[in-house]
């Protein structure tokens, strides 16, 4: 079985299987006489936490500057790493700003250890940084390279690599690694470690194990969007009615998932149907439809990145901007902390369950969702056939309480 390292902080940071093996290449790599790797991965990898504990850990022996490189200009890039190293300068040229970083290298590489370049989403950058990037990576001191550099990116650009432009960072590479999503057993732990983490006694209780199966599917097995959908379904929970007197056995009675699923099959009035049909998107932009789409799958990430399903070329819309999760003839919306926000029907949301005919508005793109009849039909009847059972246990459990207490009274 997998081991989970588990930090002691308030936010506790649990390292799944690819981030142990991540962090060990990162070690690996800063040791290396190249000094220069490449790790890459979908936002959702949990990369930006494994960059926190590696530059934590290497700032106990070198200076670390963690910069998001993603459309900064040739200045505006030098002058964010020199910020990160404690330099506060107005320098206004390149030669200026690269001069500066060399002298505090240089200094750095004699006194201590090499400082460290931790370069976000290096893919994103433009040719004229790029080419400021090689620069850095071909100063040297002492027939060493003054700066070791991780690069990190949302996928792997080998063409950007060996492009002839590249050549310093190509001959630098030591080494790249790609971020793996969990498997099923090891989502059950991630996620049951997490509600531990935040003082639930009995993870399996709030998520028995249909649940993770199905958070399993919608996530994909990454971990940042198994925390989204996760806090999303205990959002959903809070917000469920709780009884005056209700204790937690009660409470988890109430909404065990094997009875709710007994209680929906003895309802005799729900539709039989042979077949689901998916929802459909419609996009459309300036009031011209440029796109239609099924569901194909349980989660439609849809984003400016081109590792989203549906891909939306546009500067208001964010990479990874919601994520459509279909489930149980359910279609829900997930704003995954987008720049400019996700709106449904024009109100602003962070997650909400649609209906047919919503319109989502993404930047200047509008997005209808057509839910089928048939999908309709069964959603709704399982809705009113769970809530009416809910209702019924929720009752049966406060009348039994009331017998108890009048018992009690008597004797």
């Amino acid at each position: 079985m997998a081991s989970y390292d588990v930090g002691q902080n308030v936010t506790r940071f649990i390292q799944y299987p690819s981030q142990q093996e991540a962090f060990k290449f990162l070690e690996s790599i800063l040791a290396d006489q190249k000094a220069l790797g490449l790790l890459y991965g979908p936002e959702a990898a949990g990369k930006s936490e494994l960059i926190d504990q590696i530059a934590t850990k290497v700032r106990e022996r070198a200076s670390v500057a963690v910069v998001d490189g993603s459309r900064l200009k040739p200045t505006e890039f030098l002058t964010a790493i020199l910020t990160e190293f404690g330099y506060d300068l107005e320098l206004s040229s390149v030669d200026e700003l690269l001069n500066m970083l060399n002298v505090f290298a240089v200094q750095q590489v004699r006194s201590r250890e090499a400082p460290v370049l931790i370069l976000e989403h290096f893919n994103h950058m433009y040719p004229s940084t790029l080419h400021v990037l090689c620069q850095l990576a071909m100063l040297t001191v002492d027939d060493r390279f003054t700066i070791r550099i991780i690069l990190v990116g949302d996928r792997y650009f080998r063409r950007v690599i060996d492009s002839p432009r590249m050549l310093p960072i190509a001959i630098r590479l030591a080494g790249d690694f790609e971020m793996q999503p969990l498997t099923a057993r090891e989502s059950v732990v991630y996620v049951y470690t997490k509600l531990q983490d935040d003082g639930v006694s009995n993870p399996d209780n709030i998520f028995p194990a249909d649940i993770c199966d199905a958070l399993y599917a919608a996530s994909g097995g990454w971990p940042g969007s198994l925390d989204s959908i996760a806090e999303s379904m205990l959002q959903k929970l809070s917000e469920l009615p709780h009884g005056d007197g209700l204790n937690e056995s009660t409470t988890t009675e109430i909404f065990d998932a094997s009875e709710k699923v007994e209680e929906v099959n003895d309802t005799e009035d729900l539709p039989v149907l042979t077949e689901v049909v998916p929802p459909r998107l419609i996009i459309s932009n300036n009031g011209e439809v440029v796109r239609e789409l099924g569901l194909s799958g349980p989660r439609t990430l849809i984003g400016r990145s081109d590792m989203s399903d549906v891909v939306i070329d546009h500067e208001y819309i964010s990479k990874h901007h919601a994520l459509l999760v279909w489930a149980d003839n359910e279609v829900m919306l997930l704003d995954l902390k987008s720049r400019n926000g996700t709106y449904v029907n024009s109100k602003r949301v962070g997650r909400q369950i649609l209906r047919d005919n919503d319109v989502l508005t993404l930047g200047d793109y509008r997005i209808k969702v057509l839910i089928p009849v048939s999908a309709k039909d069964v959603q709704r009847a399982k809705l009113d056939a769970v809530d009416t059972a809910k209702m019924k246990k929720l009752s049966d459990a406060r009348r039994d309480k009331a017998r108890e207490a009048l018992k009690s009274g008597r004797s």
